[in-house]
Parts: C-alpha cells; sequence; structure tokens
C-alpha cells in the first residue's frame, strides 16, 4: 500500500554521516532508577565511550558492532501516544491514536543499514545506487531476515511501536523536529529535496535522541505484520505490541525519497510484502538491550 505521492525514479542509495548535535524536542519520560547495575556488553560489541553512560540504567549511550560497524544509540523505556489524533493534517484511518508502554529500553541503528555493512554481512550488493555510504535498498524484508540472522548477536528489526516511540524521541505532532513542514528540509531527503535518489546516511540533523534519517530516504521495515484496524483494536492502550498475528504485507514507516512529506510523519503507515523489493525500502536494526542478571 502507497498512501503518498510516489515519484517513479531509478533506484536508493544512502551515506554515513552518524555525528552532531540533536535538536531540541519535548522528551518522553523514562522511568528513572537509582543505583542501576547494567549486564556487562557481548563482546560482539564495543562502547562508544564518549557518550558515557545511561545515568537511570547503567547501559552505555552508544556502542558499536564490532563485525559491521553498525552504531546503535539506547533508546528508554517510556510511554507515549502512538498514531495521530483526528485533527492532524493529512492523517489516514489506519492511525488510531492509542497509548502504548514500551516497558524495556533497547538499541535502535543510528543510521539506516549501509551498502557497506550489507556487503560485510551478505557478500553482495543489490542496491541501484552504489557507494558504501548509501543506504542499502532493493531488498525485501525476506532478505533482511537473511541478514539479521547471518549478523547475529541479538540484531532484529524493530516493532512499528519501538520504530515510532524512537522516531518521535517524545514529539507528539507530525515530525520528530516538530510540526513544521518547512524544517522538514533539514531532516529528511523526500520529493522536495532528494534529487530523485537516496542520499549518504547521516547527513541531515538527527532526532533527540541521536537517530539520523529517521524521515525519509529509505522506507525501514517493521517486524509487524501490517494490520489495518489493530491500532484500533489497541485504542484501550497496550504494552510492548507485536503487531497481528498474520497479514498482508510487513509495515514500514518513514517515507524515502521518492514520496511526499505526508509519508514522513511519524504516524504513517505502509506495507509491503515480504518479497517485494525496491529502490525505496531498507532497513534499520534494532537490538534488544542487556539485562543484569
Amino acid at each position: 500500500m502507497i498512501k503518498s505521492i510516489v515519484f517513479l525514479g531509478f533506484l536508493v542509495a544512502i551515506s554515513f554521516g552518524c555525528g552532531g548535535n540533536p535538536p531540541q524536542s519535548e522528551q518522553a519520560n523514562p522511568p528513572q532508577a537509582a543505583n542501576v547495575h547494567a549486564a556487562p556488553l557481548s563482546e560482539s560489541f564495543e562502547p562508544v565511550e564518549a557518550e558515557r553512560r545511561d545515568e537511570a540504567t547503567g547501559l552505555w549511550k552508544e556502542i558499536v558492532h564490532k563485525k559491521t560497524g553498525i552504531h546503535l544509540r539506547l533508546i528508554p523505556a517510556g510511554e507515549f501516544d502512538m498514531g495521530s489524533p483526528d485533527t492532524e493534517q493529512y492523517r489516514f484511518i489506519d492511525e488510531t491514536l492509542h497509548h502504548v508502554k514500551i516497558s524495556k529500553p533497547f538499541y535502535m541503528g543510528k543510521c539506516e543499514v549501509t551498502q557497506a555493512q550489507w556487503k560485510a554481512i551478505m557478500g553482495n550488493n543489490p542496491s541501484n545506487w552504489q557507494g558504501d555510504n548509501l543506504p542499502v535498498e532493493e531488498i525485501s524484508w525476506n532478505d533482511a531476515q537473511d541478514f539479521l540472522k547471518k549478523a547475529g548477536d541479538g540484531f532484529r528489526l524493530p516493532t512499528e511501536a519501538e520504530w515510532e516511540y524512537a522516531c518521535r524521541a517524545g514529539s507528539k505532532v507530525r515530525w520528530g523536529h516538530g510540526d513544521e513542514q518547512d524544517k522538514l528540509k533539514d531532516y529528511a531527503w523526500y520529493i522536495d529535496n532528494s534529487d530523485t535518489k537516496t542520499h549518504e546516511v547521516g547527513t541531515k540533523l538527527p532526532n533527540a535522541w541521536k537517530l539520523y534519517d529517521m524521515h525519509g530516504n529509505v522506507y525501514e521495515m517493521c517486524s509487524d505484520w501490517y494490520g489495518e484496524k489493530y491500532f484500533e483494536e489497541c485504542k484501550d492502550g497496550i504494552t510492548d505490541p507485536a503487531g497481528p498475528e498474520n497479514g498482508e504485507g510487513r509495515a514500514a514507516h518513514g517515507g524515502a525519497w521518492s514520496h511526499c512529506f505526508i509519508s514522513a510523519r511519524c504516524a504513517d503507515r505502509e506495507k509491503f510484502k515480504p518479497d517485494i523489493k525496491n529502490n525505496y525500502i531498507g532497513i534499520r536494526v534494532a537490538l534488544p538491550a542487556p539485562t543484569a542478571p
């Protein structure tokens, strides 16, 4: 299902500049914890020591996967309203607003998976636009599962709820940076500024949790089956939703270089059949945070 305006272009690519200062945004309210001793980090990862540890959990705020070089940011546990209110402009009927609790912290890829990172695991590069720091594209949900299995170390796709929670980073309006459409160009590659192609990851501003390209560049596939009425079924609130048991396609979020500003909204939802490949579809990985014994 493509509900937004698609530019019929070529294929997609993305870059790597994953640094910089996060913009100001209304923060979520993660639960506070004192004197927490986090479980040790797996030997497959190393901390970015300049980012220090999170005071509430003792977990490193940023870690790196040694095998692929994928950087991941710590996302705190917390609660938020998922979907969009009836008053949001250009919303769709599958975005019923409902309260969600994310009960445990987790890690989220700082950037979309790049072609270099994909090649390090899969030994090939299916992307149309070639470049190590461009996002990998022309991959299906099934291909993504192969990548995650071979990468190992607990990597998975985020759930829809985890994705929107991380995208919002406390925001309650259309985009992570706020409701100003004219500022979207500072945070996203989309049809108005993409020159009909992907761009290196991390070259736009990050959100408040230092995640790049949560809006635009390539769609990011989630682990959930897509359910048009699933949000309506969750309207009384839910903890750690994993989506419906089955469906016609897998959920995806974020918009892309080929799509308009509407698709880049935090609440916008799309679906793709698990075997579909396209030049505007990529992935961002997630990882469970280690827990103390």
